[in-house]
């Protein structure tokens, strides 16, 4: 079992105890009580919605994972809360007023963040697609930005931001997301003290990287287009590009959605952080000055910048 024994000043209280848990400091793990969030996203359009819904707000139908199950950290569904489907979104009505409150909660909030490309590389950059941007006008009810997207030419390759392993391939056929693609990261992978998980999505088509498959960082994952099922106006090609983090190893995959146990959403931004703190709550505090996060990533020529890093930037940079 990895023990966490680093330094974890500057985490938020609710994190904070969940790496203790882990570690053993409480005991037996209890589920968190969240914090309400000081701002709901409005919810627009709902009557008719909520008529023809009615009081039904199940989970997506789907196969698990065959292929997961000898994988390390993988446990059955069943195991995973359903607070944590509601805040993937991949409950029936991902948006909506009620996941929202769990989705801020657990994460999705703005908090200020943005790149700052170490030695002034020119890298593909974050477009008005920001983390945690009200949604509502695209999807009808309420809705957040749960991502980052990063628009590129079609077929430009993706590239993996840390070593790790294929947890999750979804086709996801008839929904916004598209094609996308899951990896699981150690703490030992990243240097981060918890474990993350990294999802690519709008895929061109199917990763060949079958479920299982160790990569190293900076393989390429798929490529780049829009896949999914759109609205009126037609998606431009980019990366959607989200990380999801857990104190506790423990994940699952139902043939929908990769679960992090206890999971929360982390702003992409944040990942490339040196220095804790990660949740977005205690992100939302830091000073001006705090914002800019260096970012490594790796060359057109494959190097690494800088050499040693364990994390970069899902396009190379010139």
């Amino acid at each position: 079992m990895f023990l966490l024994l680093s330094s974890t000043e500057g985490w938020s209280t609710d994190f904070q105890k969940e790496l203790d848990v882990y570690n053993g400091t409480f005991g037996v793990s209890k589920l968190i009580k969240f914090q309400k969030p000081a701002i709901l996203v409005t919810e627009r359009g709902m009557g008719k919605r909520r008529r023809l819904r009615g009081n039904k707000k199940r989970m997506f139908r789907s196969e698990p994972c065959t292929n997961c199950e000898e994988l390390e950290g993988f446990v059955s569904p069943s195991e995973i809360d359903d607070e944590i489907r509601r805040m993937v979104g991949k409950y029936r009505g991902g948006s909506g007023a009620e996941n929202v409150a769990i989705q801020q909660a657990r994460g999705v909030i703005e908090t200020g963040l943005y790149p700052e490309f170490i030695s002034g590389a020119h890298c593909p950059e974050i477009d008005s697609e920001k983390w945690a941007i009200d949604y509502s006008h695209k999807r009808g009810r309420a809705a957040l930005h749960r991502g980052v997207d990063i628009p590129q030419p079609r077929g430009t390759p993706i590239r993996a931001v840390a070593d790790g392993i294929v947890v999750g391939r979804f086709l996801n056929k008839g929904r916004k997301d598209g094609i996308a693609v899951f990896l699981r990261h150690t703490p030992e992978q990243t240097g981060l003290k918890f474990w993350t998980y990294s999802q690519y999505t709008h895929l061109q088509e199917m990763s060949p990287l079958p479920i299982g498959a160790k990569v190293k960082i900076g393989v390429e994952i798929g490529k780049t287009s829009n896949t999914g099922r759109m609205g009126r106006r037609i998606r431009r090609d980019a990366l959607h590009f989200a990380i999801f983090y857990s104190a506790y190893p423990e994940w699952s995959n139902d043939g929908s959605i990769v679960t992090p146990k206890k999971g929360y959403f982390m702003d992409p931004n944040a990942f490339y952080r040196l220095q804790p703190p990660y949740d977005s709550q205690s992100m939302l505090k830091l000073p001006k000055n705090q914002k800019a996060v260096p970012i490594p990533y790796m060359r057109t020529n494959g190097s690494f910048v800088p050499m040693e890093t364990k994390r970069i930037w899902p396009y190379p940079c010139e």
